[in-house]
């Protein structure tokens, strides 16, 4: 018989979606809209990859939501809570810069990074669903190492 997820994993994960992307589109939406000074990034994370061209790039990141999507579904099933909420940020993350490369070809970054100009001709910049993105990632690489250590 084949196991579904229950509905209080799937309302983590979803939770945890909905609430990365409004607070990434709605961080986005106050810096144009007040005027906050912003990097347009046409590459992957950091800018890598900029020179590939933005339609290989936005294919590129809806590959990885849906794998994304399909590692969280399928995962959930057994993960704990914080699997769940790691994999929902990083959806909502994902999902949220794909949106602006969706609309308009680039990723709108709007907070840059103490002293990375040292490091990088114009600094780092970042936004909320890349700060999501890192924190389901640690999320979920945390859940894993709790998990292993106590199965030991």
């Amino acid at each position: 018989m084949r196991e579904y997820i229950s509905s209080k994993a799937a309302l983590i994960c979803t939770a945890a979606f909905f609430i990365s992307l409004f607070a990434d589109r709605l961080t986005k939406y106050a810096a144009l809209r007040l005027g906050w000074n912003t990097s347009l990034n046409a590459g992957l994370s950091f800018g890598l990859f900029s020179e590939t061209g933005s339609s290989v790039v936005t294919a590129a990141s809806a590959v990885i939501l849906l794998i994304l999507l399909i590692l969280c579904v399928h995962c959930a099933r057994w993960r704990g809570p914080l699997f769940r909420l790691g994999g929902g940020f990083m959806l909502g993350g994902a999902a949220g810069n794909l949106m602006d490369r969706l609309s308009c070809g680039q990723v709108i970054d709007w907070l840059p990074l103490p002293i990375s100009e040292i490091f990088f001709r114009g600094g780092l910049w970042i936004n909320a669903a890349d700060i999501f993105l890192s924190a389901g990632a640690a999320m979920i690489i945390f859940a894993l190492w709790k998990e292993r250590k106590s199965g030991s």
